[in-house]
């Protein structure tokens, strides 16, 4: 029994290994399907997979060539589809592209199962608000839309997703990762923040900004940064202006350099454009497994864990004043308790065998 990981970027890699492993485990010969193009990088990298097709190149993310990079890389996928003859194919989405291609297999090949499993939402997840209405984008969303009914199993990686596409199963985020032990380093009268991952253009930093100068008002405060992005210079000087001092940790990638950061700190900025359609981020797994209770503005399901499990502030441009009143306030208990909540959420829905037993379940294998 073969099965086919077939997916466009390197920006999933983390789902993609645990899908390699998981089908592993449940007898599978699996097989990596993915392009010669890092999404990530803007370049072409040397792709550790079994087929790695070649595709064109592009330098932004809203342009024609990017959407003919992935028109390539779907209709070369299904082709070499052809010489492994696979009997599962799961394909990670977006790209889009792929839909409409894994399904034009499908319909050829009638024993062949198709898992979708959508773990972002183009063009509705960027920040293009204003063009969304417009004949490219309605196309764009529409390879996706039209062809999932041609699945067997559609996946989502939140409820936010689901009742957009309105259809599938919620398959959580895992990162294969034990909580670490915590220990906390928290002082009474200083508030220390961290933002962690990339720092990009659908980042929200006016309200970060607008946060940490409520904030600084009533307490000294501290913004720890771990990544890079492009707008990274522009955040660092705007929380500057604000009053409140920045410690640049770069990238880091080592768990445990990580935790000794994250027990400095009181809360994790989880804070994204309003215009963004995202229900669970990858840096709140990190907060989560590290005891680091969070600042949000991500709807859906975080929105909902911030309010259900008590697990941080869902922030508006309208309560900034109260909850940063409410942070420099509370009492060092709150804090902790919050601490333990959003370790035992990351233990209830985004552990590797809570994800193992919902693949099981859905898939029936």
């Amino acid at each position: 029994m073969v099965v086919v990981l077939v997916y466009a970027f390197d920006t999933c890699l983390d789902r993609v290994q645990l899908l390699k492993n998981y089908y592993t485990s449940r007898g599978y010969e699996v097989k990596g399907m993915t392009s010669n193009f890092s999404h990530r990088k803007k370049a072409v990298y040397n792709a550790d997979a079994d087929a790695v097709i070649p595709v064109r190149e592009y330098h932004k993310n809203l342009s024609v060539d990017r959407i003919l990079s992935h028109m390539e890389f779907a209709k070369k996928a299904r082709q070499a589809m052809e010489d492994i003859q696979p009997d599962l194919i799961h394909c990670i989405v977006p790209c889009n592209s792929l839909v409409k291609e894994m399904a034009k297999y499908k319909k050829k090949h009638h024993n062949v199962k198709v898992a979708f499993d959508i773990i972002d939402l183009w063009p509705e997840s960027m920040p293009i608000e204003r063009y969304e209405w417009m004949l490219p984008f309605k196309i764009w969303k529409n390879r996706r839309d039209k062809y999932l009914s041609s699945g067997d199993y559609v996946f989502c990686e939140c409820e936010l997703f689901k009742q957009y596409v309105h259809c599938g199963n919620v398959l959580y985020w895992s990162i294969d990762k034990d909580c670490m032990p915590m220990n906390p380093d928290l002082e009474q009268d200083e508030l220390q923040f961290c933002y962690l991952g990339s720092i990009n253009n659908i980042i929200d930093i006016p309200m970060i900004t607008s946060f940490l100068r409520e904030c600084s008002q009533q307490k000294k405060c501290v913004l720890h940064i771990i990544g890079d992005g492009e707008k990274k210079e522009q955040f660092i000087q705007d929380v500057l202006c604000v009053g409140v001092n920045v410690i640049d940790h770069k990238q880091i990638f080592d768990f445990k350099r990580k935790q000794e950061i994250f027990d400095q700190c009181n809360y994790g900025f989880n804070v994204m454009k309003s215009s963004v359609v995202v229900g669970l981020t990858m840096k709140s797994l990190d907060y989560m497994c590290a005891g680091l209770p969070i600042i949000n503005t991500i709807q859906g399901d975080t929105k909902e864990f911030c309010t259900e499990w008590d697990i941080g502030f869902n922030i508006t441009e309208d309560n900034i004043k109260q909850v940063a009143k409410q942070v420099c306030q509370e009492g060092m208990d709150v804090q902790l308790q919050r601490r333990k909540n959003i370790q035992i959420l990351y233990n209830t829905y985004f552990t590797k065998k809570r994800f193992y037993e919902v693949l099981d379940k859905v898939l029936d294998l």
